[in-house]
């Protein structure tokens, strides 16, 4: 069993970086996109880019056989769908977004992923059952176009990369890959965010193709609205082939509510997950379950969770196009957690792990988000400086507040941070710590460290004696102002992930 870890908190941020596991399945490892506490939502919306072209229909019409005939995407020739009549696209579709109440709603963050397999532009499969190329070239495919609500052009988007199999041995049949672009700007300057989204350019190889052609995209979206409870979500995206050998992907430091029902939901994404082929499970436990509950809705059965199919919890998203049932080889789901009497999830649990595995059907997970009913931070805020008022402790084993809340992935905009208390540590110096990353492991903080000065970052670590982790910086202060300017300037502009300000021997 692979695990890799990632733990996040809505009491104090970090995350712990496990050594990377040299494993086939897990290629590149999981890291959070956006994480925050939100009073609102996170919302998706998808659709495929490649689809079977026979003598039934050809690429756009919709494919629906969902029954036991239903064939599989290396059993068609697949083409583009192309469907907005452009002389400048040859793929395109479409799916539309709609937030309840958009008016009252702000944009916080929003993320667009596309997927494909493309080993080449286009393959065949010859008599004796061996694919071959018949199109050997390979564009890049880091740059798409995106046509927004109400707009006539389409924007170009470009992205990065998460991974290309094509010179990975245990990817190379297919070749997938998967790439990512953050769209939170775009979004934000529209009047009404809800309406028609067209996605275009996304490269798959057409054809045939050993274990078959399939790609689409997802667009995850997490708006503000006063009006709805307070979450915590969490976005993250890395890529793993998952088969028999399961991976666990582990959250720790939420607390979710102290009384009342406990809600939560899981969003993803996958490539490959076969509708007839079964065997492909997606479980979840809390920190208080020794047992694994497979997830399951009307749609997705627990043994053939992964089905080629875009779905919001228990029905098909059908304000597509094309909007198939049957996708033939593109997942994207958002699916509640049941939690009858809060079995699965007790009040004030703090820790959380998914497991996905696969003893029949392979398939490439890249993208999945968490969003649980939690404690209002600045509630626990409240309660902590009321503590320490009481108390008159200097110092304290770990702040029981936020420290900051993580920005968006902008490098332009960082939200502001909060001023977390003092803990004590006697090998350092009295400041504030402009904090990169936590490390559980020596060495990963060691190659961490070295990867920041050789982008010109006096970084370095302490180690923290409450709990023995090492927490890389890229800057100390004397004072807070001096460290938030460095924060807002993304350490003068040459650091523009993840920041936090940690407060150290500060009186």
């Amino acid at each position: 069993m692979v695990r890799k870890k990632i733990t996040t908190s809505i009491v104090v941020f970090c995350i712990l970086n496990v050594s990377f596991i040299a494993d086939a399945q897990v290629s590149k490892s999981f890291q959070p996109r956006f994480q925050s506490y939100v009073k609102g939502n996170i919302v998706s919306v998808s659709n495929s880019i490649v689809n079977r072209n026979d003598g039934s229909g050809n690429s756009n019409d919709v494919y629906s056989e969902i029954g036991r005939d239903a064939k599989l995407n290396d059993e068609f020739v697949m083409e583009y769908i192309d469907i907005d009549n452009d002389s400048k696209t040859f793929s395109s579709s479409s799916a539309a977004l709609k937030i309840e109440n958009a008016k009252a709603a702000r944009i916080l963050y929003a993320g667009l992923y596309w997927s494909a397999t493309y080993k080449f532009e286009k393959g065949k499969q010859k008599k004796n059952k061996k694919f071959i190329a018949v199109d050997k070239n390979r564009e890049t495919f880091e740059t798409i176009l995106l046509k927004m609500p109400n707009q006539e052009s389409y924007l170009e988007i470009s992205g990065e990369i998460i991974f290309d199999g094509i010179n990975e041995e245990a990817f190379s049949e297919s070749a997938p890959y998967a790439a990512y672009a953050n769209i939170t700007k775009e979004l934000q300057k529209l009047e009404n965010p809800n309406g028609n989204y067209v996605v275009a350019n996304i490269k798959a190889t057409n054809g045939t193709i050993s274990g078959g052609a399939s790609g689409g995209w997802t667009m995850v979206i997490v708006y503000e609205n006063e009006e709805e409870t307070g979450k915590f979500i969490t976005t993250y995206d890395g890529f793993a082939g998952v088969t028999e050998k399961s991976i666990e992907i582990e959250f720790s430091g939420f607390q979710t509510l102290p009384e009342g029902e406990v809600k939560a939901q899981l969003l993803g994404a996958a490539l490959e997950g076969d509708r007839n082929l079964k065997g492909d499970e997606l479980l979840f436990k809390s920190a208080e379950n020794q047992n694994f509950t497979p997830l399951e809705n009307a749609l997705r059965e627990k043994n053939n969770f992964f089905n080629s199919s875009i779905s919001n919890e228990n029905a098909s998203i059908s304000e597509r196009n094309p909007n198939s049932t049957n996708t033939l080889g593109y997942d994207s789901f958002v699916i509640s957690i049941s939690n009858p009497n809060n079995a699965v999830i007790a009040n004030n649990t703090k820790e959380a792990i998914i497991r996905l595995k696969s003893t029949g059907d392979r398939y490439f997970f890249f993208f999945c988000a968490l969003n649980i009913e939690v404690v209002d931070p600045n509630k626990l805020l409240e309660v902590a400086k009321a503590e320490d008022s009481v108390t008159k402790e200097t110092e304290i084993n770990e702040p029981k507040l936020i420290v900051s809340q993580i920005p968006q992935p902008d490098k332009n905009s960082r939200i502001e941070p909060i001023q977390s208390p003092s803990i004590t540590i006697d090998s350092e110096k009295k400041g504030y710590y402009l904090i990169a990353n936590v490390f559980r492991i020596p060495s990963n903080a060691d190659r961490f460290v070295k990867r920041l000065k050789d982008k010109g970052i006096d970084a370095g670590y302490f180690i923290n004696p409450n709990n023995n982790y090492r927490y890389v910086y890229v800057s100390s202060h004397e004072s807070w102002n001096e460290a938030s300017e460095m924060y807002f300037s993304n350490a003068n502009n040459r650091y523009f992930d993840h920041l936090w300000i940690m407060t150290i021997n500060v009186n």
